[in-house]
């Protein structure tokens, strides 16, 4: 990306500033921009469709990336039945960390969605 400004150099009252201004403060520029990524964007309008499904007030944070949202419940209890209602069934049982927890995962969207619950207890049969 090549900028060009157009700021002429400007003595102000006094001794000389070093400041460069336009009579409207505004720069000129020669190129125009490269295209915005909007890959940040469209993740954000899965958070916002994820939240409105699932209600805003059960999660105490969510995380997004161009392709991954993780979401830490405001009840960690809670985690499994919300990672359900977004399809996420695919479970990581953490149990080397304290305190252990489940990551459930799955694709809302088309965009990976983790959800943080409870270390699930897995029954033997």
């Amino acid at each position: 990306m090549n900028w060009q400004l157009n700021l002429p150099y400007v003595h102000l009252d006094g001794p000389s500033t070093g400041v460069a201004m336009t009579p409207n403060m505004m720069p000129t520029v020669r190129e125009a921009p490269a295209p915005m990524d909007t890959s940040l964007l469209v993740a954000l309008d899965v958070v916002a469709a994820v939240l409105t499904t699932i209600g805003p007030g059960r999660v105490e944070l969510v995380t997004y990336t161009r392709d991954r949202i993780s979401l830490h419940p405001v009840n960690l209890d809670d985690g499994e039945e919300i990672a359900r209602t977004l399809g996420c069934d695919l479970p990581l049982d953490h149990r080397m960390f304290v305190p252990g927890h489940t990551l459930w995962t799955g694709l809302v969207d088309g965009m990976e969605v983790q959800v943080r619950s409870v270390l699930r207890q897995v029954v033997a049969r």
